[in-house]
């Protein structure tokens, strides 16, 4: 029996930006109640088989752990403005993180333990580094302009998104559930948020 997971980097909720964040994606993002915690993927979708649950997620703590060894404070993550993903027949509406060297590396090193754990050979995770934080998902090519309109206007201040953990997730009826955080950062002080322009509310 095999259970699916993907890799997400968590943020603080606690800032202006991630409830502009939220309350646009309750709004306009239909899988808003499937997934309602703020993240950005950094590993897509993959199937382990149950048994070995364990031992992945041990081996993805470790890994973490040693590249982020006693440096877990004052990590952040900067937006550059939106975008929008064509996937099928769904036009994803998504903000740009700007991916710090760090986080690429850490993306990379996390990908690599992930796809070695899946039991199908042939169900190989696609090799597609593209990592955003989707806000809004549409079918209509209407929809989808008015909600840019809105989204420039909610959105006019780009800024930064600390990082709270990264975590595995799992899918359970539909829904996608934080598994465990791999590996947990400080909360920033509020003198680190207002040098960097997140403004707690």
């Amino acid at each position: 029996m095999n259970t699916k997971f993907f890799l997400g980097l968590t943020f603080y909720p606690e800032n202006s930006f991630s409830k502009t964040i939220e309350s646009f994606r309750q709004r306009f993002d239909t899988k808003y109640q499937t997934n309602p915690y703020l993240h950005l993927p950094i590993v897509p979708p993959f199937e382990v088989e149950v048994t070995e649950t364990k031992k992945l997620q041990q081996e993805l703590v470790e890994e973490l752990e040693s590249f982020y060894f006693e440096n877990t404070a004052h990590h952040a993550l900067k937006f550059a403005g939106l975008d929008v993903h064509e996937y099928k027949k769904n036009k994803m509406l998504y903000l740009k993180p700007i991916i710090e060297e760090e986080l690429a590396l850490c993306q990379e090193s996390v990908f690599s333990i992930c796809q070695s754990y899946i039991s199908d050979r042939e169900k190989k995770m696609k090799d597609d580094k593209k990592t955003f934080l989707t806000i809004g998902r549409f079918q209509d090519p209407l929809e989808l302009h008015g909600a840019i309109d809105l989204a420039k206007k909610e959105f006019q201040e780009f800024t930064t998104l600390s990082y709270q953990s990264i975590c595995l997730f799992s899918k359970n009826n539909g829904i996608w559930y934080r598994e465990a955080d791999l590996v947990s950062f400080e909360k920033p002080d509020v003198s680190f948020l207002q040098a960097n322009g997140i403004i707690p509310s």
